[in-house]
């Protein structure tokens, strides 16, 4: 591993680690993350505040753009907001060369599902008064979000995204992968306890083997081509694995793309890291194939 990354991997495990566990309050978790509002933002970007049907939304423009992407932010549902990721998805926004939406759906346990898929709803709905080539992308909880969202136009009649990029997907919140107990110690960012309390606080009264909960149990076909990635080192890599063979299952286009040696979200660190960056290139070879 190079020195870089490792010492990255040796922060988010002494730093993040510790404050993702369900031991700390829901509003301190929120606090330190969107401590991350202060990251230099990446040049070449404008960044606006606007909404999408009454969601609020960051709208992260790079100098050239030629689509939309409607981007789903993680934070196991109960925390995270357009402040902790506008920096990594302008960059994302920048290689891809789409401009971005990031949207401020709404969070648990103040709101339960299955308030942040109706935003979810309601911003794409929205966007695609603006946009005719929209791509929905999401990390972690906001990759699980993406399936769900999915879903739900399906159910109707509106135009479809040309792609699906996820990070890390959470798709299960049942949390039955078996790479929560096998990667348990070898994630340097997630804890088993931190997701099973974050899905609690979002389920509510509903069972967490709902589609709309977990979208790795619901019907997945009819899904626009779909791109994965994951770290090898995370707990959440059954989630991504078992995503995509129930992807290629049902009949949808899907590419798997397993990072040796890297962590839950690794993206976050394309300022700093060669195969964050690399990373990103990936999906913008994707959405533009």
């Amino acid at each position: 591993m190079p020195v870089m990354e490792a010492i990255v991997r040796q922060v988010v495990r002494a730093v993040v680690k510790p404050n993702l566990h369900p031991r700390v309050s829901v509003a301190t978790q929120r606090k330190r993350l969107d401590l991350l509002r202060f990251v230099p933002m990446p040049h070449g970007i404008r960044e606006t505040e606007t909404t999408l049907a009454g969601v609020p939304a960051k709208r992260l423009t790079p100098s050239v753009s030629t689509g939309a992407i409607l981007y789903l932010h993680g934070g196991a549902y109960c925390i995270g907001s357009p402040a902790s990721h506008k920096e990594m998805v302008a960059r994302v926004a920048r290689t891809t060369e789409r401009e971005a939406f990031l949207i401020d759906y709404r969070l648990a346990p103040e709101h339960t599902y299955p308030n942040a898929v109706k935003d979810a709803l309601k911003a794409y709905t929205a966007l695609l008064e603006e946009h005719q080539d929209i791509v929905i992308m999401g990390d972690s909880a906001g990759g699980g979000l993406s399936m769900a969202l999915m879903q739900e136009i399906n159910k109707t009649e509106l135009a479809h995204p040309n792609a699906l990029v996820l990070f890390s997907p959470w798709c299960d919140l049942t949390c039955s992968g078996a790479s929560l107990d096998t990667h348990k110690r070898r994630d340097p960012m997630l804890s088993p306890a931190w997701l099973t309390s974050s899905a609690d606080l979002y389920a509510g009264t509903t069972d967490k083997k709902h589609p709309g909960l977990s979208p790795l149990f619901g019907d997945l076909s009819g899904f626009p081509k779909t791109l994965i990635q994951v770290g090898s080192e995370e707990i959440l890599l059954s989630d991504a694995e078992r995503a995509s063979v129930a992807l290629k299952s049902a009949g949808s286009e899907c590419e798997l793309q397993v990072f040796d040696g890297m962590w839950h979200v690794f993206q976050v660190h394309a300022s700093i890291l060669k195969r964050s960056r690399k990373a990103l290139y990936k999906v913008a070879a994707f959405i533009n194939a």
